[in-house]
């Protein structure tokens, strides 16, 4: 039924004892060559915890598997998400819970309405750098969010689903936005630099970043410089880590306004 790949057999009665003193990022999926390549670099990135692959969500009953840290979901039927989820938060209530998805511009609405109402702690594209994938599944496990900034455009802050004034007041313009999250300490970043830190984070590439913002590619490397000197960083990995804490205290509550 699952099987763990730090164990690299099945999760029988055997690795019970072993298993059950560390704890455990679960991969519950329909399997395809991405989620085992993905499952298989969490394996080797997070080497203090086994990485238990489910391709059915009975296996969250199972009682043997204790300590989850963490759920990562991939490739789930939008009608299975409400049993889901309510098995995830039945018999693991600690365990934070992250989605992969495909283009989070295209999120199904029914899904989003979980992400809304803050059952799910992190949305991630499948088109993030690996080394920026790894860095926000990190902050998940820590007790942080992590939401593209095109799904933050798109739901609406919790408890304000119903509009009203108190919606209004609290509803906050995309440049607003920007600006809440440009200061790193060392120099408040432009919005242009911010706007180049949002696809840098996403692991778009400097040609495609010039293509889009309508800029040279010259002039792109020059905003990524400025952007790694006043955010205190070497490169886009650093830069994405150190970008996803932010925007998890910014997140959390849903209210930046």
């Amino acid at each position: 039924m699952y099987r763990t790949i730090s164990i690299l057999n099945t999760f029988d009665g055997n690795n019970n004892k072993a298993l059950s003193k560390r704890r455990k990022i679960v991969m519950l999926s329909k399997a395809d060559l991405l989620a085992d390549c993905l499952t298989q670099a969490i394996d080797v990135h997070f080497q203090d915890q086994d990485v238990v692959s489910l391709s059915d969500v009975d296996g969250l009953l199972d009682g043997s598997l204790i300590d989850v840290s963490l759920v990562m979901l991939y490739r789930l039927p939008s009608a299975a998400f409400p049993s889901i989820m309510r098995t995830i938060h039945e018999f693991h209530p600690k365990a934070a819970i992250g989605l992969m998805v495909q283009n989070a511009d295209e999120l199904d609405s029914s899904i989003a309405g979980f992400v809304d109402e803050g059952l799910v702690h992190g949305v991630l594209p499948l088109n993030l750098n690996l080394d920026v994938c790894l860095a926000a599944i990190d902050l998940l496990m820590k007790g942080g969010e992590h939401f593209p900034a095109a799904l933050l455009r798109r739901v609406a802050p919790r408890g304000l689903a119903g509009g009203g004034p108190d919606a209004r007041k609290q509803s906050c313009s995309e440049n607003t936005d920007l600006e809440s999250k440009a200061d790193f300490g060392q120099g408040r970043l432009t919005m242009r630099e911010t706007q180049i830190l949002d696809l840098i984070c996403v692991g778009t590439q400097n040609k495609i970043i010039a293509d889009r913002l309508k800029l040279s590619e010259n002039t792109v490397r020059v905003h990524a410089r400025n952007i790694y000197k006043k955010m205190n960083v070497r490169n886009r990995t650093e830069a994405a880590s150190r970008y996803f804490r932010s925007d998890a205290r910014l997140t959390a509550p849903r209210t930046p306004c």
